[in-house]
Formats: C-alpha cells, structure tokens, sequence
C-alpha cells in the first residue's frame, strides 16, 4: 500500500481519522492569505457542523523525518462532490484565521493611528491575540490623523493599508498555530536557514533530490522615476512636491508619471510616496516564475540556486507559490520570485482604491451639546457620521473638518453661518478619497424642520434665520413685497422695508420702519441728509435735495428782505451772511458734515419732557407766514449782546394778562418813540413818573422841569390854571423808591462762559 503524505487533520471531528486525500492545490501570495484546496474522501457522509468554521491543519509530509509543511487555520470552505457506494467525496478549503476578515464588511472610522496601529486595533478586534500576528519594521509610520474603512471587508481594508504604505505580510508556523508577520524592508525576508537548491531541468525527483527544474526570466520597462503632489489646506502656499528615483544606475528604464492627489501632508510626506510608487514598479520590473519540488519555499524566502542570475546576484525573494500533489502524483510547485535585493511593494492599483462619489450623512457635535458653535482655529468642525456608532467623546468623533461654503476668499472675506450640536451635515470627500472629508452643505430633517414650508404662507418667503431668532427676510407675495431684518435684542430691533405686517399678517403699514425699544442712533461722519420728498424709483441722486434747497434759498431771501427793512428803520438787522454761508458751504450737497431735514407738507418736533435747540455760532429761524411760540408758564429770551424786534406792517403787542410789566434798561437809557401819540395811562391805579436826578415834561418849546431843588414852568405863552381851590403851604418833598439794578458782568466773561458752560462770570 502507498504511504499516505498528505494529511488533513481536525482536531474537534471525531470522523476527521478517515479523511483521505486525494489531490490539493495550496496557493501563497506575499500581501493575501494562503488557501489549501484539499479534495478528501470518507466511506461516511460527514456533517457540515463538524467541520465548516473548524479549526484544521492541512500537511505535507516528505517522509524523510524533516520538519512536514503545514497549513493552520480553519475550514472555511465544505463542498461534497460525489457519493458512491465505498464512499463519499468532499472538497475542503483550509485558511488561516485572518481569512475569516474577508467576511466582516464594515463601515468604520480611525483616529490619530499609525498604519499599524490601525492594522493591530483590526487584528484584536476579531480576538487574535499577540502570539498570532507580529510587525518587523523598519519605517517609522506617520499617524493619521483620519482614515476611513468605507463598506470594505476588515482584510480588504488590512490589505489597502499594507498597498498604501509600504508592508508586506506572510505566514510562519507557530508554537500555537500560523503567525502573519508583516514587514516592510529587506531585511525582514526568511534568510535563515539558508535554502540553496540545484537549478536541474531534467533531474528533480527522480534524483531524489530538491531542485528547481524549470525557470523563466520576465523583464518589463518601467518608469524611470515618479513625480506626485498634493494640495494641503492646512500649508496652503504651495502645493506639496515630491518626487523618487530608487534605480538610478537602471537604464532601461522610461518616464516620469506624475501622481496628483497622494494625501500627503508635507515634502517629506511627498518624497515618500514618490519613492512608494517607484519602488512598487522596480519590484515588478523582474519577476521569475518556476517549477520546483522544494517543499520549503513560501512568501518571502529566500531562495539561492547554482544558477546565476544577472538580476538576482544575492538570490531572489520568493513573491507567490502554488503547490500541488496528489495520490498518484507527486508534489511539486509553482513559483514566482523577484531579485532579492529590491523591497517588494504590492502593486499600487490606485484606479481601483475606494471613492466615494456622493456624500455621507452626519452630525455636527460638540462636548456637552455646547449651545454655540464649537469649532477650531480655524473655523473646522467635528461631526460624527450617522454610521458611527463607537463610543467616542463628546466633539472628538471625528477630526476637525473644513465648512464649503457659498464664498470664501482673501483677506478673511468669506460666508459662514455657524453650525451648531445636532445639525444634520453632508459630508463629501475631496478628489473622492474616503480620508478626505469635508463638510459640503447642510439639511434640514424631520427633527430641525426647515424654515419655508407650504405652511403659513410662507412660501413666498426667502429667510436667513439664526439659532437666537436673528432673521434677514424678503417677502416676494405680490402687492406685500418687503425686506426685513431684526432681532431680538432691546425689545425687537428691526429695520423693515416696503409691506409691513404684525405677527399676526395683519397689515400695519407700508414703507420703511427702523425701531428698537433700547437706544437709537443715526450717524453720518459725512453729513446727514434726511427728506420726505418723494425720489419715484429709486431714480435721482443719493443727495438730490433740490425741493430743500429751493425752500433754504426762499428763506435766506425773506430773511435779507426784512434785515433790508430793518436797516431802513436804523433797528438791527439779520446777519444773513451767516444764513448764506452755512447753505453753501455746509448744507449744499452736505460739502460739509452737516444735517439737513426736508418735509414739503411740514415738520413737527415733540418731546414729553424738554426740548432743546442749541447752535455754537448762529441760530435762525425764517417762516414765510406767521412763527407762533406757546408756552405754559415762562417765555425767556436773553442775548449776550441785544434783543432786536422789529415789525414792519402792524406793529407790536405786549401783554400780559396778570402780574407786572417790567422794562428796564439797567446799563443805560431807555427810549420810547412813535411817530404819532403816545399813551400811557392806569385803569386803576395810579400813573408815577420819576427820576433820581430831574423830570423833563415838553412840547412846543414850553417844559415843566423838575429837580430835588426847584420846578421851573416855562413857555413862551401863557399859563392857565383851572381849579377850585389853591393853596400854597410850607414846603415839604417826597420820594419814590427807586428800581435797583444789579451790577453788570463783564461781556467777554460771559460769552466766555457761555461757551464753556459754567454757571459763574465775573461782576465788575
């Protein structure tokens, strides 16, 4: 009977002992796991539950007492082939238990990890534990600061990370079952023990010896170098360069494809994935590919013949193997190598790494459901995606990421609204590369309901509204056309433009309204012109204030019309020049900052308390009809100079319904004319002429003249006396108390103090 040398053993099936082998096929790649395909036979049927999902080892066993060839792993495939009366076929597929990634397809987010890092936080999660997997690195890994496994399988994305930086894996037999080892230099090959063989076309087995038998040699042009850059936001001055010759010396080699897009963060980070690029190519430039029956190559053995290569001087670096055998026929392999002094990289297949096209859903996320915006210097903010469900700290689910928006420029010009806890965020991916996020727009949902809906009519309504009621509105209904924009601050502060309505929609005016119930200012540091003449459309001049300065040129004339009068009557005049410089240089096209109100159908200025006007140089008044002041109680006019009135038709009216009537003119004379009579007369009382030094009484050339010492009586006609009685007595003299006036201040003190507005002056 042959000796069986092929064995599948399974360590929980009791029927696994009857298990034959009749052929198998175990394939091996650096970068994948390996996979047995055993076809078996048992005179039972078997049950699927004792072997699928089972721990199993498959063996080649030489039979010449050296270490046998294992494969430890699990059963991950169970098919029956056939049934006959004597037995039962079966096919059975052993790999190792990092195959069992494959079927985990996950959506899942890394933070602040190196590659691997990333690739050991994988392996843990699914229970391997330190014995089963091992990194021999030469590299020092960046960290990331984000990377996304995006509906891909846990290998698959194992496998894109050892494709994007640079690693390798492999399997070892160990103490406890296969190890994946993952490395990334040369050094990390399997040199030991040394495997030198026989290069024997025709020899082989049949010599009874090792030996590879059959070898062909494939050699390709590739590029001579590689160029790649990127774009960092975050080292926005130049795009980030770099580019990579690993092979100088080669001469067969061609080009410079250049790589945009590489997801490096610096020139160091540049010249890496250049060189990355390149030397994936260089490792595919020459590539063996051999039959032999040397049971010992693997994955990154190295494997030395009596052959000599002109590419492979130091020997080559075992990249695939397929080996097979059968009852009836012997085991023998294929193989593929590469010269062993070039870092074998997994070919970059950057056509088909995973894009994402669209957006992915997520919230904006702060600590503690912070009521404002929480975002970064840089006005970044973290969200996590609807699909993470990993227990991260409140605004740390996700790296900071930038906000597109509408406009953003130079000089810090740009559009943001910020984005607070809770808003729903689409995130999309720059140059589709799922570790490029970004925050693209935002939606409204179900829970943060949008602002303009079909309901309340407010679908003609275009609204910026902020969390704290903020609102810039435009209203397009047909005939309620309006703008408004307000807040809630100081009792609503609001500017509306146009229609107006209440909260209600009920119309409460139209046109514009600027209100607020804290304080109010209106500044113009230019001049302010304010008018209630209508501008139709909008059409005229920003300081088209003709109709005011029309009115302004009518009273300037009225009022050098009257101060003409007034000269004539030797009275004061009006300083019109005044009137006429501050229309021309101050209020004419407000040349300089003045203020100027205009209303063709009159002004009205009211105050509940107090209202004050006040100039520091001139006031004036002019009205082409009738000035009418009323007050309550006192009316007080003081000038620092004179008090001018003057009428020129109808003359003058003082009254005074109760209480006295005082005139004095306290520093000097006091003159009463009229053209013709003068009449002064008591109704009740008594009339009292007096004067401190002499009273003059005249008409005609005749006069009484009274002193303290004498009356004199003097015409030059005659003296008539009409009385009932005369009497002549002693002498005798009375006097009437006098008016005393107050002491007069110094003029120039007072307009002094005036200006300065203290309340004392000097008396003198």
């Amino acid at each position: 009977m042959a000796r069986q040398s092929y064995f599948l053993k399974v360590p929980g099936a009791t029927s696994a002992a009857g298990l034959s082998v009749v052929s198998f096929e175990a394939v091996e790649r650096l970068g994948e796991p390996y996979e047995a395909i055993v076809q078996l036979t048992h005179p039972l049927e078997l049950d699927r539950a004792d072997y699928l999902g089972k721990p199993a080892t498959f063996l080649i066993d030489p039979g010449d007492e050296s270490e046998p060839r294992t494969f430890a792993g699990c059963i991950t495939r169970f098919s029956k082939t056939a049934q006959t009366p004597d037995f039962h076929a079966y096919e059975m597929v052993v790999e190792p238990l990092v195959a069992r990634l494959w079927l985990t397809r996950s959506t899942r987010i890394y933070q602040h990890q190196t590659a691997p890092e990333i690739i050991e936080a994988i392996l843990r999660r699914h229970e391997l534990v330190g014995h089963q997997f091992s990194f021999r690195l030469r590299r020092q890994y960046p960290q990331h600061a984000f990377r996304f496994q995006y509906q891909m399988s846990d290998w698959e994305t194992i496998r894109l990370l050892m494709e994007q930086e640079g690693l390798y894996s492999y399997f070892l037999p160990g103490k406890f079952g296969e190890m994946v080892v993952f490395g990334d230099d040369i050094d990390h090959y399997l040199y030991q023990p040394e495997l030198r063989v026989p290069y024997r076309e025709t020899a082989g087995l049949e010599a009874g010896i090792e030996a590879v038998f059959a070898l062909r040699t494939i050699a390709k042009t590739v590029p001579a170098s590689f160029l790649v850059a990127d774009y960092n936001p975050d080292l926005a001055w130049e795009p980030l360069k770099g580019e990579a010759n690993v092979a100088r010396k080669d001469k067969t080699t061609y080009g410079q494809p250049y790589v945009f897009g590489t997801h490096h963060l610096d020139f160091e980070g540049a010249k890496w994935e250049a060189q990355l690029r390149h030397e994936a190519a260089v490792a595919s430039q020459v590539v063996y590919e051999g039959e032999s029956n040397v049971l010992e190559l693997r994955p990154a053995r190295i494997l030395r013949m009596d052959l000599a290569l002109a590419d492979a001087p130091h020997g080559q670096v075992i990249t695939e193997v397929i080996h097979t055998g059968a009852r009836d026929a012997a085991y023998r392999n294929t193989f593929k190598s590469i010269p062993s002094d070039r870092r074998f990289r997994l070919p970059l297949d950057e056509a088909n790494w995973p894009k994402i096209q669209g957006t992915l859903s997520a919230r904006i996320t702060s600590p503690s459901q912070y009521p404002y915006a929480y975002l970064t210097q840089q006005g970044y903010y973290t969200v996590r995606f609807d699909f993470d469900f990993e227990d991260w700290p409140g605004g740390g689910e996700c790296v900071p990421l930038r906000l597109a928006k509408p406009f953003a420029g130079a000089l810090q010009t740009g559009f943001h609204f910020p984005l607070i806890d809770g808003t729903e965020a689409a995130i999309a991916f720059r140059d589709g590369n799922p570790n490029k996020p970004y925050i693209a727009h935002v939606h409204h949902n179900s829970r943060q309901t949008d602002l303009i809906t079909n309901q309340d009519r407010w679908l003609s309504r275009n609204v910026i509204r902020t969390q704290s009621d903020n609102k810039l509105e435009f209203e397009d209904w047909e005939g309620q056309e309006h703008i408004k924009l307000s807040t809630e601050h100081s009792g609503k502060s609001q500017l509306t433009l146009g229609h107006m309505v209440d909260g209600k929609w009920k119309r409460r005016g139209e046109g514009f309204e600027l209100r607020t119930s804290g304080w109010g200012a209106i500044r113009g540091g230019k001049g302010l012109f304010i008018t209630a003449d209508d501008q139709p459309k909008a059409t005229g001049q920003q300081l088209d204030m003709a109709p005011a300065q029309r009115l302004l040129e009518q009273a300037l004339q009225q009022s050098q019309a009257l101060a003409e009068t007034a000269k004539t009557a030797q009275a004061l005049a009006a300083d019109c020049e005044r009137q006429q410089a501050l229309l021309n240089d101050s209020l004419k096209q407000l040349r300089a900052a003045g203020l100027l109100a205009s209303a063709p159908a009159g002004i009205a200025l009211v105050s509940g308390a107090d209202l004050q006007t006040s100039a520091a140089n001139h006031l004036i008044a002019t009205a082409g009809g009738s000035a009418d002041i009323g007050v309550m109680k006192r009316f007080t006019v003081a000038a620092g100079d004179a008090v001018l009135l003057f009428a020129q038709k109808l003359g003058m009216k003082l009254f005074a319904a109760r209480g006295k009537v005082e005139i004095q003119a306290q520093g000097d004379e006091l003159q009463l004319a009229a053209l013709k009579d003068v009449t002064i007369s008591s109704t009740d009382g008594k009339l009292v002429l007096t004067a401190d030094k002499e009273v003059w009484i005249g008409a005609g050339g005749s006069y009484i003249r009274i002193t303290g010492e004498r009356i004199e009586n003097v015409t030059l006609g005659d003296i008539y006396e009409k009385s009932a009685y005369w009497s002549t007595q002693e002498r005798a003299s009375m006097t009437v108390p006098l008016p005393q006036f107050p002491r007069t201040t110094c003029r120039s003190c007072l307009l002094d103090a005036m200006r300065r507005g203290t309340p004392g002056v000097i008396l003198k």
